[in-house]
């Protein structure tokens, strides 16, 4: 019935070192980057930009090894990606489009 998904903690260990890995770069990216303040408000979203694409990063390697989808149907695993690829790319365009009318 089920998958024998054997041995799965060399998996979650990956996945651990991976996001620990990840949080760092967020911190030594948060802390060391930084733009020169004649970029504004541009640098501000870039500068927010780069930790919501190390979070993405983190959220995809938990999505496709806690919840699975490393061994699920692939037509199941494109209804779980992509309204979630969906939902970053339009929280990014909201942004863009609400930080353009302050800028102009």
């Amino acid at each position: 019935m089920g998958h024998d998904h054997g041995n799965v903690i060399p998996s979650y260990m990956k996945v651990f070192y991976t996001l620990c890995t990840l949080t760092v770069l967020t911190v030594v990216a948060a802390k060391s980057l930084h733009f020169p303040a004649s970029w504004g408000t541009p640098g501000d979203i870039l500068h927010v930009s780069i930790g919501v694409i190390i979070a993405v990063i983190k959220v995809i390697a938990v999505m496709y090894i806690f919840m699975h989808l490393k061994f699920d149907h692939p037509f199941l695993r494109f209804l779980v990606y992509v309204p979630a690829f969906l939902f970053v790319v339009l929280t990014f365009a909201l942004n863009f489009l609400e930080s353009w009318d302050y800028i102009h």
